[in-house]
């Protein structure tokens, strides 16, 4: 069968040549975000999942993120207002801070909650940018305090951190005060991960870098492998120690749907098929087929 390309009917989207350059390297999901957003314009992580039935949050923003690394789309600001919009708002000063605070008990407690946490007396500076974060950002109190709760126990109280972190936290679709309690669960087990996988690479955590722990989190949240398959691609790497060789082995083991080491160390053979298993038993049976080999009758095929 041969094939070719139709005339076209004037429903046509341009494409940059960059993307045809990327084809061999870039994965399914980032190829199918490119052309969506080269069609629609649309940029907004929820919405690709959404439209284009991806799996997590995490694989559109990976993807929006190597296309903006690969020069397809680029950075902007959350705080810088759109063109012809209204510019973003100035922080309060102390003096209006102090008058809010009269009628919102909540500016209080955040004010004692960060003091507390920087065991210092904040400046009228920090406490504009923290009221900032409440009245002008929209963050919950709540989810403010996990996440200056969370930056103490990493030795990070500043004011700049905490801005920093809530903007990753709001990019991960945190709001609430329970969503930032669930992500700070998954923080915990992916720091799990990151040292199961470094004991692996006879490595330290700290020797992972960005793009590692990223790969990792992909390996578990988007493959949905748990570590008995991440240690099956380390034995098959075998003495190679390197975690994209590893990346590479688990991403083709999730492009075939292998889902499990008995998947993987047994071939699957196709629909109605015989699976052709290895059954090991645990303990030999004892039976020896040999044993009457000289004093069993022979049996001859009959003759028709």
């Amino acid at each position: 069968m041969i094939y070719r390309l139709k005339p076209q009917q004037g429903d046509t989207v341009a494409v940059p040549r960059l993307v045809f350059a990327r084809l061999g390297a870039a994965e399914e999901a980032s190829v199918r975000v490119a052309l969506y957003v080269l069609a629609t314009g649309v940029t907004d992580p929820d919405k690709l999942c959404v439209d284009l039935k991806l799996r997590s949050r995490m694989t559109a923003e990976s993807a929006l993120a190597y296309w903006a690394g690969a020069g397809l789309l680029e950075r902007c600001d959350e705080n810088a207002a759109p063109a012809g919009g209204e510019p973003a708002p100035t922080p309060m000063r102390w003096t209006e801070i102090a008058a809010a605070s009269r009628t919102d008990p909540m500016i209080a407690s955040l004010i004692d909650c960060a003091q507390t946490t920087f065991a210092r007396a904040l400046t009228h500076s920090e406490m504009e940018k923290l009221v900032a974060l409440y009245l002008q950002e929209g963050y919950e109190p709540e989810v403010v305090m996990l996440c200056l709760a969370c930056l103490a126990g990493k030795g990070k109280r500043t004011m700049g951190a905490l801005n920093h972190e809530l903007k990753v936290w709001r990019a991960e679709g945190v709001q609430t005060g329970e969503e930032a309690d669930a992500h700070l669960k998954l923080l915990d087990l992916r720091a799990q991960r990151e040292a199961y996988v470094a004991q692996l690479l006879q490595i330290s955590t700290d020797d992972l870098t960005l793009g590692g722990r990223k790969a990792i989190a992909r390996w578990y949240e988007v493959y949905g492998y748990d570590d008995a398959m991440v240690q099956e691609a380390a034995v098959q790497a075998g003495p190679k120690r390197d975690l994209w060789y590893w990346n590479s082995i688990l991403k083709t083991w999730n492009a075939k749907g292998l889902r499990t080491v008995r998947d993987v160390r047994g071939p699957v053979a196709a629909a109605g098929a015989s699976r052709n298993l290895r059954v090991d038993r645990p303990e030999p049976s004892g039976s020896d087929f040999l044993e009457d080999a000289i004093t069993r009758p022979r049996r001859h095929k009959r003759k028709e």
